[in-house]
């Protein structure tokens, strides 16, 4: 994995919860609400990492991230359904792998159907040249509303997919205990 891939994870993992856009007390969100999460997310990222993001841009790609430069860093498709479901992010962004440096999708999945999830993107970009960095937001249903569990992160290349990283959805459910006995040890 690249330095900019790493970074680009990292980023996004830590700016996942700032100006999250639901609290505590009513964890419920509709699509629109993620929807401009996600491209605030991606927005913060792009700037952190020396870029902009460009929204709907590159054939209705929902962002590209670009440098002044020109150069691509990655197209960026996002999808509310269920990512095993019939969907045309992935095959969208196959079709431009050979123009960035690494692809990114963002979705969705029942905790119980995230192996169908995973297999499924792996079949479409086992062959792909490039590397595909995925973000699944894992969820519960209860009645018709989504409770969010993690955000998982995995990297697809090589013909392969391993998960790099897993943490708490919502940024209330982060042990802040844990994580300070952890900075206390070093």
């Amino acid at each position: 994995m690249k330095r900019v891939e790493k970074d680009f994870i990292t980023l996004f993992n830590c700016l996942w919860y700032r100006d999250f856009p639901v609290t505590e007390a009513n964890d419920l969100a509709g699509r629109a609400d993620w929807t401009i999460h996600l491209g605030l997310v991606v927005r913060q990222c792009a700037t952190l990492l020396g870029a902009r993001a460009l929204f709907e841009q590159g054939g209705r790609t929902d962002a590209v991230i670009r440098y002044p430069e020109g150069n691509t860093l990655s197209f960026v498709e996002w999808e509310w359904k269920r990512a095993h479901t019939d969907i045309n992010e992935i095959s969208k962004l196959l079709e431009r792998a050979d123009n960035a440096v690494f692809q990114t999708f963002i979705g969705y999945s029942r905790v119980q159907d995230l192996k169908l999830t995973l297999e499924r993107i792996h079949q479409q970009w086992e062959g792909a040249e490039k590397p595909l960095i995925v973000f699944l937001i894992t969820y519960e249903l209860s009645g018709r509303n989504r409770h969010f569990m993690e955000l998982q992160t995995y990297m697809f290349a090589r013909g392969q997919y391993k998960k790099v990283r897993a943490q708490p959805a919502l940024p209330w459910m982060v042990s802040r205990a844990k994580a300070n006995s952890a900075a206390e040890d070093e």
